[in-house]
């Protein structure tokens, strides 16, 4: 067994002839796989589904079993399929996007960096192939994304304004990137906020990378592009915008103009994409553009 730095959890491996991974000792995933728990079983019964694609389904399961001395638990599931052979071999030489989720959970939590606990991480084998990766948490409760709040609530625009949501989501995402992380897809609904206070968390965090060797502006140019993108997309004003680089500027002792280049690069890409936002909102933005 080891134990991760700083937060007092046990970690045990796990190896069978079909499964390999690591998980938190005493954990509801832990109760699970001592008792033969296959994760494959997960989805087929007890499960809310939340996201199904092609290689990925989210899903909040119950770890339910006859034998199980602990109370079954909910905690959140996400299941990574292999696309093809070739996709199915690369976790041999790579790390499996599984086992970037764990990795940078705990590096975050280690940084006092908001994002739900992890229980384990586990690899599906088949000889040299890994045709599935599975990464659990703990469940979060009484909050939404950041997306469906802007799309659903008129609640966003006064917790933005007058609640400073806005720049509690700034010095968030400064903190992030000064503990080595850019998130990778940091779109709006990838931020978990609190229904009732400013509390948020950051999730899907396997597109994340942690940069060991000094690095500036154009790391972080695709974080902040993509967060300012989708304010653009749900028609936040530009002035909740501008206070939001302003914040995370100041946090983080930038200049505006030291990531404004770098971020204009990165939405004419994403602008292509998004024909529905005038160019004009995002000149407005980057002042420096």
């Amino acid at each position: 067994m080891a134990r991760l730095p700083h937060c007092g959890k046990e970690v045990r491996k796990i190896s069978r002839a079909d499964i390999e991974g690591k998980v938190v000792v005493a954990s509801s995933l832990d109760h699970f796989l001592e008792n033969n728990g296959n994760p494959e079983d997960l989805f087929s019964h007890n499960a809310q589904l939340l996201k199904a694609g092609d290689s990925i389904r989210n899903a909040l399961v119950q770890l339910s079993n006859a034998e199980m001395k602990v109370s079954p638990e909910e905690i959140f599931v996400k299941e990574f399929r292999a696309k093809n052979t070739v996709h199915a071999l690369k976790p041999r030489f790579s790390r499996h996007r599984a086992q970037i989720a764990w990795q940078i959970s705990w590096h975050l939590l280690d940084g006092g960096i908001p994002v739900p606990e992890p229980e384990g991480y586990l690899l599906k084998k088949s000889g040299p192939f890994y045709r599935k990766g599975y990464f659990f948490s703990k469940v979060l409760s009484d909050c939404t994304s950041l997306a469906t709040l802007a799309w659903t609530s008129r609640e966003l625009s006064t917790r933005f304004d007058s609640g400073s949501l806005v720049e509690a989501l700034a010095r968030g995402i400064a903190a992030l990137h000064d503990c080595g992380v850019t998130h990778g897809d940091l779109k709006w609904s990838n931020i978990l906020v609190h229904e009732k206070d400013n509390r948020f968390w950051f999730v899907d965090l396997d597109s994340a990378k942690l940069h060991t060797h000094f690095w500036g502006p154009p790391r972080v140019a695709r974080d902040l592009a993509r967060f300012v993108l989708y304010g653009f997309q749900t028609e936040t004003n530009n002035a909740l915008i501008n206070r939001f680089l302003d914040e995370y500027c100041l946090h983080r002792g930038l200049a505006r103009e030291s990531i404004e280049a770098r971020m204009a690069k990165v939405l004419k890409k994403l602008h292509k994409r998004h024909r529905s936002i005038p160019e004009d909102r995002i000149k407005e933005v980057l002042k420096h553009y």
